[in-house]
């Protein structure tokens, strides 16, 4: 496939303190109802069962009566302040503080494709009070970026707490073009090679690749990838007739669907979206197999966290993503809660890293060294 002048595959690609003062902590932490003293992540013994107790067995790791998180609890998000996923962050860091009467706060550091988010997580005790975002760039980022590949191991750096929600990607075109399905999409996209542009989100950005990885499987289509700074401009560059085709979050083309400034054509995933019910899945159409992939929002600790901490944060960041004012916030953007076990999450990463190695070296998209 081509690509626009200084974006060739070959050639060589740069892809695109902790906050303020902390927030106050009460001298004596609120529990919540229902809960008993003991601690939130073990289970409730008496006092006259902890002073029967070895002081050994006492001593040992995770055995230990403990009432945590005692401080606040910080989020260290690779993405800038004001974007969908710090968006989300927020409100699931109100929703976690109200629940829990614990404080969690933001620490915004962004750049360098979140790797500088990420070398800062990584190196932060592994106690429980630091949390990384990450989603489908956070596994790329190794892929495209040898030279962080080999400073860290996203499998093992980092334990994986939760698949906090997840949606589908939105395949999207010209209502100009004379297509108005699937197949005509890909049937006109075959009859024109060289001739139509994809407005992608970055080069070697999750929408990028997305785009590379619907090329290759539907016939090894041929055309010009122009990257955007970000989903919404390259949505707006369809709907401008600056670009034929995209694929974005649904929460960033469904608006642009329903003012039929572009034409949906197909969704990513194992099943239809339900606002979208005529959309089939590309899964379904048999034009380009083996694409299921979605967005997934997800919450990783340095590694090496205590287990039982792992746990506490799973079962609160899982019980935070059901509640109303969460799920309103994930629908505006296209997602669905989810509030997956930690071992999910950590086959999601495996999965994800595999399929992404390969589009870049089938696509041959040079990583930065």
């Amino acid at each position: 496939m081509s690509m626009p002048a200084g974006s060739r595959r070959g050639s060589r690609r740069r892809l695109p303190d902790p906050p303020g003062p902390g927030v106050a902590w009460p001298a004596r932490r609120r529990r919540p109802k229902g809960r008993p003293a003991g601690g939130d992540i073990m289970t409730h013994a008496s006092r006259r069962g902890l002073l029967a107790a070895p002081l050994g067995l006492l001593a040992r790791p995770g055995l230990a009566a403990e009432d945590y998180p005692t401080r606040p609890v910080r989020f260290v998000m690779p993405a800038s302040p004001g974007s969908g996923v710090d968006i989300l962050t927020r409100a699931l860091a109100d929703v976690l503080q109200r629940r829990t009467g614990c404080a969690f706060v933001i620490d915004n550091r962004n750049g360098a494709a979140g790797a500088i988010g990420a070398r800062h997580a990584v190196t932060q005790p592994a106690d429980g009070y630091t949390l990384f975002y990450g989603g489908p760039n956070f596994v790329i980022l190794p892929v495209m970026n040898r030279a962080f590949a080999r400073e860290i191991d996203v499998r093992t750096a980092f334990d994986p707490v939760t698949i906090a929600g997840s949606g589908p990607f939105l395949l999207v075109a010209s209502p100009k073009l004379p297509a108005r399905d699937i197949a005509g999409f890909v049937a006109w996209l075959k009859a024109h090679p060289g001739r139509w542009n994809c407005a992608t989100s970055g080069i070697g950005a999750t929408v990028h690749l997305l785009c590379e990885l619907f090329c290759l499987r539907a016939g090894g289509l041929q055309g010009t990838m122009v990257p955007y700074r970000g989903d919404g401009l390259a949505v707006q560059a369809v709907a401008n007739g600056e670009a034929h085709w995209t694929i974005a979050v649904s929460g960033s083309t469904k608006p642009f669907v329903d003012a039929g400034s572009v034409r949906a054509m197909a969704v990513t995933g194992a099943a239809r979206m339900a606002a979208l019910p005529d959309v089939p899945t590309l899964a379904e159409t048999g034009l380009a197999p083996g694409i299921e992939t979605t967005a997934w929002l997800a919450y990783f600790v340095p590694g090496g966290t205590p287990p039982a901490r792992i746990a506490w944060l799973q079962r609160e960041i899982a019980a935070a993503m059901h509640d109303p004012a969460m799920r309103e916030r994930l629908e505006m953007l296209g997602f669905e809660p989810v509030g997956s076990d930690p071992e999910t999450l950590r086959q999601v990463v495996a999965r994800d890293l595999a399929l992404w190695t390969r589009v870049v070296q089938e696509a041959r998209i040079a990583p930065l060294e």
